[in-house]
């Protein structure tokens, strides 16, 4: 049998067993990281960390353990909010299982023609990418695959975006002990999963494809292990503006989950970037979300037992009203005003906090469940429908719930496309009072430097700043939107939301407050994919603001007449930025 086939010996299946055993602390490398194998964690952090790590990383984080969290990264020192915590290149890149057809070597999407390698019959790019990700080892065990002779077999191709992720992790496994002993390392659930129907799909999908399709001397017992680290701790990264991938971290994989994250993360080019949302305190973990933050407690909860196999006691989760948010909480249809809140027993009743009343928890789970599929019916792209759908459960289930958050949210989107000229000034204002009040929610349950709170503060800028255009002057809309704050929990929110500005304040003050939240969401956003739409933006605020402000504002014919948008400008910012990403 080729020497690539024979891919993992007893010394491996050893290395895994001992390091996933319950560990004691030492100090190494300037690390704090768990001792089980000894030498298998001098590999971890010696051999490999340090090639898809930077020097300076070792200066803001450290490993610890502890028996109920295992392995979890904690801030080595105090970090101010926004900045990077952390970046590293993945150690594993594959298509996701729903991807379709797929490069194999730069992971871009297919649509009708492609090339087929010479040696495998993998899909290519066509014309062909000089992408790497398939290597000549991989393409050696495809060989064998079936594609070579139908290469265009689409259940052969689904089946293959199922086996890469776990060949391509197997195959660095082979080729690193320091990649052998991270993998080994990291949490997979292997013992719960076996018990589950995840288990069993594993077995039949991707362990006996390898071992009969493929012919690898694999044990069921390592792949389990692969296929649970995989889908416990991958990230869905963007590699460029119309690609998408699986990938697996070193570090992004020992950040522990909070429903109130402490940091946001974005992949770009390949790349992970960590950074605080709000300041951090040395000795803090470093937290990321494994779950929606717009969801209500129950859905979060059941999300995080069926997929990552652990119950969330963060405080949020151990609030009934959920930090104050109440987005969980459902209208009171006794005393048509009060909120039923859950408790803390999913089989308890949910009892209002107005009038008393008391509903079992089955009806509840009935009604949200009913206006979940509601909901899944909803095009994402129709306004009227999710406007519509939005104010019936509103009524049904309560202004604050997160469904109707969640619509809310959707309209917001919907709403506000590439270009308003098509948008009514009364779809405009409503987009501005939705992102004041998710805003509010924002400063709740997503608070500090969050893409939704960027997000929603790009949305309402948008809106405004039309808003100004079309009515020349200054709409009440805006002088309330300016007026209100919206997050006490970031530091800069005074200086951007300035309370002074009031309804006859001047058009140019209002203009420079648009300008300051511009520059807010450009922090924000700044790994982001918008991030060229805030640009573009801020260059027109600022031409409003340097050529027609003043004349405007004193009776010079309407904003809407005299100002000449800076669309070239705007293109070549957004082609400038598009290269970038590229």
């Amino acid at each position: 049998m080729p020497e690539a086939h024979q891919i993992f010996s007893a010394t491996l299946h050893q290395t895994c067993r001992k390091s996933l055993s319950p560990p004691s602390l030492l100090t190494y490398s300037r690390y704090t990281i768990p001792r089980s194998a000894g030498k298998c964690y001098a590999h971890y952090m010696a051999a490999t960390l340090s090639p898809f790590v930077p020097e300076d990383i070792i200066t803001t984080v450290e490993i610890k353990w502890t028996p109920k969290e295992g392995r979890f990264l904690v801030a080595s020192r105090d970090i101010s909010a926004g900045e990077v915590v952390f970046t590293e290149a993945p150690l594993v890149v594959a298509p996701k299982p729903e991807a379709g057809s797929t490069c194999l070597a730069c992971l871009a999407v297919l649509q009708e023609a492609w090339e087929v390698c010479g040696g495998c019959g993998a899909p290519l790019c066509l014309p062909r990418c000089d992408a790497k990700h398939h290597t000549d080892k991989e393409c050696n065990i495809l060989a064998c695959f079936g594609l070579k002779q139908d290469p265009t077999n689409r259940v052969l191709m689904k089946q293959l975006n199922v086996l890469l992720a776990p060949l391509r992790t197997l195959l660095l496994v082979q080729e690193s002990q320091g990649a052998s002993a991270i993998v080994a390392a990291l949490q997979s659930n292997t013992t719960k999963r076996r018990k589950l129907p995840i288990g069993r799909l594993v077995e039949e999908q991707v362990t006996l494809p390898l071992q009969r399709e493929l012919g690898l001397q694999v044990e069921s017992e390592l792949v389990q292990h692969v296929c649970g680290v995989l889908d416990t701790n991958t990230f869905i990264i963007r590699l460029s503006k119309d690609r998408y991938a699986r990938a697996l971290f070193s570090l992004g994989s020992l950040m522990n989950h909070s429903c109130v994250p402490n940091t946001q993360h974005w992949c770009q080019d390949g790349m992970l970037t960590v950074r605080a949302a709000r300041d951090i305190r040395e000795g803090t973990p470093i937290t990321i979300t494994y779950a929606p933050t717009l969801w209500g407690t129950y859905a979060r909860a059941a999300y995080l037992a069926s997929s990552k196999l652990f119950t969330c006691t963060c405080e949020r989760c151990l609030d009934p009203v959920e930090l104050g948010s109440h987005i969980s909480s459902v209208w009171c249809r006794e005393c048509h005003g009060g909120l039923l809140v859950p408790a803390s027993d999913p089989q308890a009743p949910w009892v209002c906090q107005t009038c008393g009343s008391k509903v079992c928890a089955a009806a509840v789970e009935a009604l949200v469940r009913a206006a979940g599929v509601a909901v899944s019916r909803v095009p994402q792209d129709d306004v009227a429908a999710i406007s519509t759908t939005m104010k019936h459960l509103a009524k049904v289930l309560g202004s604050c719930h997160y469904i109707t958050v969640e619509l809310k949210y959707a309209l917001v989107l919907a709403t506000m496309t590439p270009t308003l000229t098509g948008v009514s000034e009364a779809d405009l204002h409503e987009v501005v009072d939705l992102t004041q009040e998710l805003l509010r929610l924002a400063a709740c349950i997503d608070p500090g430097l969050s893409r939704f709170r960027g997000l929603m503060l790009l949305e309402q800028v948008r809106a405004l700043t039309e808003l100004l255009i079309r009515q020349g002057g200054v709409p009440a809309t805006l002088s309330t939107a300016l007026s209100t704050p919206v997050d006490n929990h970031h530091p800069a929110a005074s200086s951007t939301i300035t309370s002074s500005c009031h309804h006859h304040a001047s058009c140019h003050h209002h203009v420079q407050s648009l300008v300051k939240l511009a520059d807010e969401c450009e922090v924000i956003l700044q790994y982001d994919a918008r991030l060229p739409e805030v640009l573009a933006l801020k260059q027109h605020l600022q031409d409003l603001r340097s050529r027609t402000i003043l004349e405007a504002c004193c009776g010079a014919p309407s904003l809407e007449t005299k100002l000449v948008l800076p669309t070239k400008s705007a293109d070549v910012l957004l082609k400038k930025e598009n290269r970038r990403l590229r």
